[in-house]
């Protein structure tokens, strides 16, 4: 450890910095990789290339700090959905991994790649912002920023990253007071939101989204709108509250982040 110390002193900080930067983005964009394959993204945009012993120097001790959005564990980099003192999250952490092997990795532009320092980035938008019109003018949602539409576009974009099904998705619209005025409407609600579902990028897909994916490998790896008619499901007042939903204490973090590290 001492050694690894002493190598982390010897890079400047402008270069531990940089690697941070990069680590934070590959955190946001792909939920998790390997400190090779980091290695493997760093190098495709930065013309001073790195190496693992370098990023293990450089990020294993800062990735300790709170005040970054990265952790590393298990020779990997994640970024915030996959906190490695969550047993829960090592094992989704198990799974996509194991979803990502042999599948190509999403590299866009440097400055789009870097985008993804914010955890804000989100992109293509174009489904969402389809959605977000659909939802003002049937009049789901106000547009109240993250009290309103675009905080329940946040959490949908959250739960399709991190697994949920297109049921899961439709049920916590319902509990959030989305009522539908018989079944073509709530079908045409599910369409708006599949066609979101193939855009969104995704952990398990190294960063690309299912359509874009099909179109790489030519396979169906597109969600599928519902054989039978969307059923609405009433609210339940006994819940769970998943871990990756907001804390109903009304901290704004999610529920692992805050009160739900009480019941771990």
């Amino acid at each position: 450890m001492a050694t690894e110390n002493l190598a982390a002193k010897r890079i400047p900080k402008a270069r531990r910095e940089l690697l941070s930067q990069y680590a934070t983005a590959a955190g946001f964009l792909y939920g998790i990789l390997s400190v090779s394959e980091f290695v493997e993204v760093f190098n495709h945009y930065e013309d001073d290339s790195t190496s693992e012993s370098e990023v293990c120097a450089a990020l294993e001790k800062l990735a300790s700090a709170e005040d970054v959005e990265y952790s590393f564990f298990d020779g990997c980099i994640s970024g915030p959905e996959f906190l490695p003192e969550f047993p829960e999250d090592r094992e989704n952490a198990e799974i996509v991994r194991e979803e990502q092997r042999l599948k190509p990795r999403y590299l866009p532009p440097k400055a789009e790649f870097l985008s993804y320092i914010s955890g804000d980035h989100r992109e293509p938008e174009e489904p969402y912002a389809e959605l977000k019109a659909h939802i003002l003018k049937r009049g789901f949602a106000t547009d109240d920023g993250f009290k309103g539409v675009d905080g329940d576009l946040v959490d949908l974009h959250e739960m399709i990253q991190t697994g949920a099904k297109l049921s899961d998705v439709m049920n916590y619209f319902t509990e959030s007071g989305y009522h539908f005025e018989d079944i073509d409407d709530a079908n045409a609600f599910v369409e708006k939101v599949s066609f979101v579902f193939n855009n969104t990028r995704l952990y398990e897909n190294n960063g690309y989204t299912p359509s874009e994916l099909f179109e790489l490998m030519e396979r169906d790896s597109l969600k599928p709108l519902p054989k039978e008619p969307f059923l609405p499901v009433l609210p339940s007042k006994d819940r769970k509250i998943g871990r990756n939903e907001p804390c109903p204490c009304g901290s704004g973090k999610k529920h692992k982040n805050c009160c739900g590290r009480l019941v771990n």
